[in-house]
């Protein structure tokens, strides 16, 4: 049991120290420059914060406002994303992002049509952040650990059953937060997605600019990312799509 509050604890504390706020100074001069309408500068400003190592969804999300702003459709999407991949059930970022993608020129569904509870299922565990879960997992766990001495030290047999009752219904939950958390990580760590931020971007049979080109994306498309050969990303869009583009015409959303 100690052994696992401190990995939990642990896996809390990194978790809050990722996302601790950061300074740079091209913030605030990119949140004056976007205000003035200065969109060129803006970027630049932001995206010097986000080069120097920045991990903010609302630094991502400013980036995305400038870049469609400034006509930048694929590059708006692919800071919405990586907005997204922070914060997963922000209002303003999936109503941009969806925005965004509707301009785009290749239509191609994204998502099969699911039922309605597994539709309800994939609400709810996107409803609270990572972050969030990790948080209510170590408060379960301190109750859980409460209502443990609660039993060594209590004299009467039937407050003995209520806080058993009480620690078998909580490690229920503890382990479905526990399951969403744990897919939620491995989803981060392997699902790896990519857009098109160049005008167009050339789908070919191999990673070569050799290869035969068998599709071609528009502007703000995205598409899986299965794997990185050298300057070519092998992905995948769809059922029929897959091939390799060139890296310099597309952003990973990583």
């Amino acid at each position: 049991m100690k052994s696992f509050l401190f990995v939990l604890v642990a896996i809390v504390t990194a978790f809050a120290t990722s996302n601790a706020t950061e300074t740079c100074a091209g913030l605030d001069a990119g949140t004056k420059a976007y205000g003035q309408g200065d969109y060129e500068r803006a970027i630049d400003e932001w995206r010097s914060c986000a080069d120097n190592g920045i991990t903010d969804a609302d630094l991502f999300y400013n980036l995305g406002n400038a870049y469609f702003r400034n006509g930048k459709l694929g590059f708006a999407i692919f800071y919405y994303k990586k907005a997204l991949r922070l914060r997963a059930n922000d209002e303003d970022i999936l109503h941009n992002l969806k925005y965004a993608q509707a301009m785009t020129r290749d239509k191609v569904d994204e998502e099969e049509e699911e039922n309605p509870i597994l539709s309800a299922l994939f609400r709810m565990h996107h409803a609270l952040s990572l972050k969030l879960q990790l948080w209510i997992m170590l408060g379960i766990f301190w109750t859980i650990a409460f209502a443990a001495v609660a039993i060594m030290f209590s004299l009467r047999e039937k407050m003995k059953n209520i806080f058993t009752g009480i620690i078998f219904a909580l490690t229920i939950v503890l382990c479905i937060f526990g399951a969403s958390a744990g897919y939620k990580i491995f989803v981060l760590e392997t699902d790896i997605t990519g857009v098109v931020t160049a005008a167009d971007a050339d789908v070919t049979s191999a990673p070569s600019d050799k290869s035969q080109t068998l599709n071609t994306l528009s502007e703000g498309t995205s598409f899986q990312v299965l794997s990185i050969q050298g300057t070519h990303a092998e992905i995948k869009l769809g059922e029929k799509i897959k091939g390799f583009v060139r890296l310099s015409d597309v952003g990973i959303v990583d």
